[in-house]
């Protein structure tokens, strides 16, 4: 996986937001795109997956004006559970 893909996922997050799609909507979390018995695959779902979320979570947190606080606490704490509004 490249990292072009990875930002590119976090944009189709941030859309979905703007399009009023729920956290809970990832599209990675539909069952087609899970992975099954390839753990090897895990990885790569998982950063999918995550990156979905985080361009989510920053769109939502921009349109509430909690962006600094929203990457403040993500740097602060990496093992804080982010928002999820």
């Amino acid at each position: 996986m490249i990292i072009e893909e990875l930002i590119d996922i976090q944009e189709a997050g941030a859309r979905a937001r703007v399009l009023g799609i729920k956290p809970h909507e990832n599209p990675y979390l539909a069952p087609a795109r899970m992975p099954t018995r390839d753990t090897s695959a895990l990885g790569d779902w998982l950063a999918r997956h995550d990156a979905w979320k985080f361009g989510w979570e920053a769109e939502n947190a921009s349109r509430d004006s909690r962006i600094s606080s929203y990457f403040r606490d993500l740097i602060a704490s990496p093992l804080k559970k982010p928002l999820n509004t």
